[in-house]
């Protein structure tokens, strides 16, 4: 395979989604009716390839799903948007993970409640089956530490033993889990959500993307989307800087998954050879637009 035709693949969870839209957040032990309801194919490794899609680029998912009939929408929801699950592990359990999503139509917040009772996860053993050569970029949410690294490590030694073909590894550290930091020491990418810079006790972007430097390789980059606040990058080779102002509708719409349309078309740009300054400016700018609208669906309008 030449360069063109290798996908992006992005390795995580698959969920599904069961999205209420209110006039106004809910009072506790209330009756209320949503103005509006949907299903949707959610978890950030999905979602970064339902955008990715709609940004035009060739992408697989990676990930643990169920064979019962009640999550069938997840399967066929990927095959009708081209997203590839050519190497997902299928378990035969009643339920998925799934998310109950309340979306503020007064503010354009989100609230996610999200079960996940016993979907097992992907192994190493999995991972390692698929076939590396048809790959030029794999993206992995930062969870399940063990397994993980030693993914991570497969692809080192591809990449060790085929330097024509190497693989780029990014990582997104959004999972509410200290212990998952160590994983970016390999990546060549790293994602620093807002949520888990806090949790890591760093209160704004400039200092959570230097505290993370710490972390990772000395040619690593490193990106720090911070909301309404707009993003911050580095590349910790040079320690050149880079900023981009948030773009936000007029009235916002929808904010799930406006992180992972981030990430998504910030890794679009990278994977296009675009430098550092522009990918993150068409990721803010993309995901700013996002939330001016319900889904993903629209994105591809804006490109």
């Amino acid at each position: 395979m030449n360069g063109d035709d290798k996908l992006i693949l992005c390795v995580g969870l698959c969920v599904l989604d069961v999205i209420h839209v209110c006039r106004e957040y809910p009072e506790e032990d209330s009756d209320r009716r949503a103005l509006n309801g949907r299903w949707q194919r959610g978890g950030n490794a999905s979602n970064i390839c339902t955008v990715l899609r709609q940004l035009g680029a060739k992408c697989e998912f990676i990930g643990s799903l169920s064979n019962s009939k009640a999550f069938s929408f997840l399967t066929e929801d990927c095959r009708d948007r081209g997203i590839l699950i050519d190497h997902c592990v299928y378990h035969t359990i009643p339920t998925a993970p799934f998310s109950s999503v309340i979306l503020n139509e007064a503010s354009g917040s989100r609230t996610i409640i999200h079960s996940n009772l016993n979907m097992p996860i992907l192994t190493a053993d999995d991972f390692c089956k698929i076939p590396y050569e048809r790959y030029r970029w794999i993206h992995f949410e930062a969870r399940n530490v063990a397994e993980t690294e030693k993914m991570i490590g497969s692809i080192l030694q591809w990449n060790s033993e085929h330097p024509d073909q190497r693989i780029i590894i990014s990582v997104e550290l959004e999972n509410r889990s200290e212990q998952n930091v160590e994983l970016v020491q390999n990546a060549d990418y790293v994602f620093l959500s807002k949520d888990f810079a806090e949790l890591m006790g760093w209160m704004s972007k400039e200092v959570a993307i230097h505290n993370l430097r710490k972390y990772v390789k000395k040619d690593a980059k490193l990106v720090c989307p911070w909301g309404i606040e707009g993003a911050i990058a580095i590349d910790n080779e040079s320690d050149s800087h880079f900023a981009a102002l948030a773009k936000p509708p007029a009235k916002p719409v929808d904010s799930l998954g406006a992180g992972d349309t981030f990430v998504a078309s910030t890794i679009h740009s990278l994977a296009q050879g675009k430098p550092l300054q522009e990918a993150i400016d068409f990721g803010c700018r993309i995901a700013g637009a996002k939330v001016g609208f319900y889904g993903y669906d629209d994105i591809s309008a804006l490109v």
